[in-house]
């Protein structure tokens, strides 16, 4: 078993991803969430950020249907949807009148009828109704599949989703850069190739991403190891991640699940070890790690705030994809004060901010 202070010494020297890999396994969770809460500490003090925003999906349609996913729905199915663009803007504007949101989070599925003008009225009709209102919106894999669909290149559908509006990028369907993995897990989505390629075109674009990592699921240590250096190497190619999110899979209500290759979800052991050893790995590439509440829960939120996480990523309100796949969440709305309160709880400051990060207001209430 190592110590903590072997943990700072292979930090401090510098991580390979065999030095990383051995730590993961070697390690006892709570060491390595101490020496992660340190490096945290020194990069931006107690301070824990989060965004107020709304989760809109426009389409639940989703020709993919990944076994990791509860929420698609074929086409033509009775529980199937496509929102128009009003639809959205009116949803936006509802959220922003009740809930002073600044960022409409849009995300949907792989919807083969779809447009890239039916995009552009989306997203030039919600900057039109609410300018203030920031657009993070599809995953890279939305990206990829509308450039083929529509025969494009995926540069030309981020340039004009970004010349109508769009703003950042959510950072999705990265679950885990492994092809190994994506076989079983995604197995009719791109590749992790494809993946860092989009996400580095949208930086060259000027449009900033998140990006995240499903974990708990069928991967190994060393899958969650790879994808954290994958992450890492591209923020030092292009400075483009704003903030990189740990997803704990939620398997109930997928085929995942109903085929046994997962029998529940991962240990909370699990959830402490992978926050702190993306904060390890990342150092102060990538200074904000969240902790993802609607996937781990807002108590196991404020522990993974204590190990090398220090943002709560968002309000998240309206978010459907975890809840359809078994999520403990409930389904009320989650405010500001909530937030701020598990900040609190543990000694640290809350602070509410805008997608990039730049805008930081300190949450009193």
């Amino acid at each position: 078993m190592c110590t903590i202070n072997d943990i700072r010494n292979a930090v401090s020297n510098g991580l390979s991803r065999g030095d990383a890999l051995s730590l993961f396994n070697q390690c006892d969770f709570k060491a390595l969430a101490k020496v992660a809460d340190e490096l945290t500490t020194q990069l931006t003090g107690d301070t824990v950020t989060f965004v107020n925003n709304v989760v809109i999906n426009y389409t639940n349609v989703c020709v993919a249907q990944c076994p990791i996913c509860a929420f698609y729905r074929p086409k033509g199915h009775p529980e199937a949807y496509l929102r128009s663009p009003q639809e959205v803007v009116k949803g936006v504007l509802e959220a922003k009148a009740r809930y002073s949101i600044t960022e409409l989070h849009i995300n949907g599925g792989f919807h083969p009828d779809l447009t890239v003008e039916y995009f552009e009225e989306l997203f030039s009709s919600v900057k039109k109704a609410a300018p203030d209102v920031t657009i993070k919106g599809p995953t890279a894999a939305e990206v990829d599949f509308y450039a083929r669909i529509w025969r494009m290149s995926t540069r030309e559908v981020l340039e004009r989703f970004r010349n109508a509006g769009l703003d950042a990028l959510s950072g999705g369907g990265a679950e885990i850069l492994s092809e190994d993995v994506r076989r079983v897990i995604t197995p009719y989505k791109f590749n992790a190739e494809a993946w860092l390629k989009i996400s580095m075109e949208a930086h060259e674009l000027g449009l900033k991403t998140n990006s995240t990592m499903l974990y708990g699921h069928i991967e190994a240590p060393q899958h969650i190891v790879n994808h954290i250096f994958s992450i890492r190497e591209l923020q030092e190619k292009t400075h483009g991640i704003l903030l990189f999110i740990p997803i704990k899979f939620i398997p109930w209500n997928t085929k995942l699940y109903r085929d046994g290759l997962v029998k529940g979800p991962a240990p909370a052991e699990l959830d402490v070890k992978v926050a702190a050893i993306s904060r390890l790995i990342l150092g102060d590439s990538v200074k904000r790690i969240g902790a993802y509440w609607t996937s781990v829960g807002k108590r196991m939120a404020s522990t993974l705030l204590m190990a090398g996480a220090n943002d709560l990523v968002g309000t998240m309100i309206n978010e459907q994809v975890l809840r359809q796949a078994g999520s403990v969440e409930p389904i009320k709305p989650t405010t500001v004060a909530e937030l701020a309160h598990i900040v609190r709880e543990i000694g640290k400051r809350p602070f509410l901010r805008d997608t990039f990060h730049v805008k930081l207001t300190e949450v009193n209430q």
